[in-house]
């Protein structure tokens, strides 16, 4: 009597621990802001759809908005202590001191436990311990630059990762790293927004994004803008600080704007595609999402920024005549963005900053990234 085709229980379990035995573990790093989060967990989704057995779990700083952005998309998040050394003075070197022997530790202790075959700095000062660790116990390291010019961490790491994918082809790095250009990565479904249709009268909506933290200035600046945007009958969607929601719908009120004011917006690809002009912060992902989406926009770069990366990357569309730039540190910010505001409201102004030439930036960059890192991940 010959034996049954199907495998034995026993070859099955077998075969199960084989699977997990291959299967590629990444580790990324990431904290900080919405800037270093989402591009993460754009990369992680690209590498999950490029690899569906691969396992992935972040290292972060306990922040609330990594429980925001990777615990609720269902990945496994550590918590290392950790803390920045620029410009925080004596006592945030001190700091720093006490805290980098704690956050050697529990870096080791992640990774002798996960055992990944890649770890990945995305940015933040997180993102340096693990892959300097990784570096020393010879695990492939990968790091990802979103701003034209590197900032401190990701400086230190141009010694110590093997590749470094960046936002921008200027973007240039001292060390053994070898440097690629992928552009910055985006939401996926903004590759479904339409980026070619305009309106031919002038544009009456209106989309003001103030990052993942929200923007005090831009919130404050509400006040100076509503006679403008109720003149010309102008609709806003306004994302703001959470604890700014009511103060500013009350002032769009007070101006009879037609407003919806919003801590968050879920559907981004959504708001794009509703909007007809844009006010921003100019994040490197803000930049690369508003050349993917086509809108002629006003960025209000951070005013507490280290250095000047947000204006480094808003110069980028400005040079294409698809943004203006009004500085916060600068006086009368409130009457100058109005100014600004009603400039692009005027319907010539608004066809030609639409019309300008932009390529899509990063619309690819997320899979780049994941076949860069699963190809540097394979003994």
């Amino acid at each position: 009597m010959s034996q049954s085709a199907q495998p034995s229980e026993q070859a099955v379990a077998h075969d199960c621990v084989l699977a997990s035995v291959s299967a590629p573990r990444i580790l990324i790093a990431a904290s900080g802001t919405g800037g270093h989060l989402i591009p993460a967990l754009h990369i992680a989704r690209a590498i999950q759809s490029s690899v569906p057995g691969a396992v992935i779990e972040f290292i972060g700083a306990g922040r609330p908005l990594e429980e925001k952005i990777v615990v609720a998309n269902g990945f496994v998040r550590h918590v290392v202590l950790s803390a920045g050394i620029k410009r925080r003075g004596p006592l945030g070197v001190l700091r720093f001191a006490f805290r980098l022997p704690v956050g050697i530790f529990q870096c080791m202790r992640i990774m002798r436990r996960f055992r990944p075959d890649i770890v990945v700095g995305v940015g933040g000062y997180v993102s340096v311990l693990p892959v300097v660790l990784a570096r020393v116990m010879r695990i492939p390291t990968w790091a990802h630059e979103a701003e034209r010019h590197p900032g401190l961490a990701n400086r230190v790491l141009g010694y110590f990762a093997d590749r470094i994918s960046i936002a921008f082809a200027e973007t240039r790095f001292r060390g053994r790293a070898k440097t690629i250009h992928t552009g910055h990565p985006v939401r996926p479904e903004l590759a479904s927004v339409n980026r070619d249709g305009s309106r031919e009268d002038a544009p009456k909506r209106l989309l003001i994004l103030g990052g993942s933290q929200g923007a005090r200035g831009l919130d404050n600046a509400v006040e100076r803008c509503g006679e403008i945007l109720a003149a010309r009958e102008v609709e806003v969607v306004h994302q703001c600080r959470p604890e700014n929601v009511e103060l500013v719908l009350n002032s769009y009120r007070a101006a009879t704007v037609r407003a919806s004011v919003v801590s968050f917006i879920d559907d981004m690809a959504g708001a794009y595609e509703w909007s007809d002009i844009i006010i921003s912060r100019s994040g490197a992902s803000s930049v690369a999402e508003i050349s993917c989406v086509n809108r002629p926009t006003i960025f209000v770069p951070y005013p507490f920024q280290q250095g000047t990366h947000q204006s480094d990357n808003a110069q980028v569309l400005a040079a294409l005549n698809k943004a203006v730039i009004v500085e916060e540190t600068q006086a009368e910010f409130g009457r100058r963005l109005a100014e600004a505001l009603e400039k692009m409201l005027n319907r010539e102004t608004y066809l030609a900053m639409k019309s300008a030439p932009c390529e899509p930036r990063g619309l690819g960059a997320a899979a780049a990234i994941a076949r860069g890192i699963m190809e540097l991940a394979r003994p």
